[in-house]
């Protein structure tokens, strides 16, 4: 008979993936403004309603377990102390490898998937 126990310690954590709509200032802009298109751009891959705060998003940085960034880019400027800019110590190597691997248009919001 199988120890379910054993079974759970073997399997690999799953790198999460992130997504969000943010300003051009880096404010987050609610997910429920976009269009249906955007908004099922973001659900692709990420969980759908997790919305983590800047601090978690820092945590996750700074121990290098983001995979991909889905963001839609809404054209407006925000500002406040809402925007995303809680510092974290970088890894080892000091640079986090992400690359633009797609680019998606929904009128005027610009949708871009973000992989190492």
């Amino acid at each position: 008979m199988k120890n379910p126990g054993k079974a759970a310690e073997g399997r690999r954590a799953k790198a999460p993936s992130i997504a969000m709509a943010l300003t051009w200032d880096g404010a987050r802009c609610p997910a429920r403004t976009l269009p249906s298109a955007a908004r099922a751009f973001l659900a692709g891959r990420a969980g759908k309603g997790k919305v983590l705060s800047a601090q978690k998003l820092a945590t996750l940085f700074a121990g290098d377990q983001v995979k991909e960034i889905r963001i839609c880019w809404v054209p407006c400027l925000i500002g406040g102390p809402t925007v995303l800019s809680e510092p974290f110590p970088a890894p080892a190597d000091g640079r986090l490898a992400f690359r633009a691997v797609k680019t998606v248009r929904f009128g005027d919001v610009l949708g871009v998937i973000y992989r190492r």
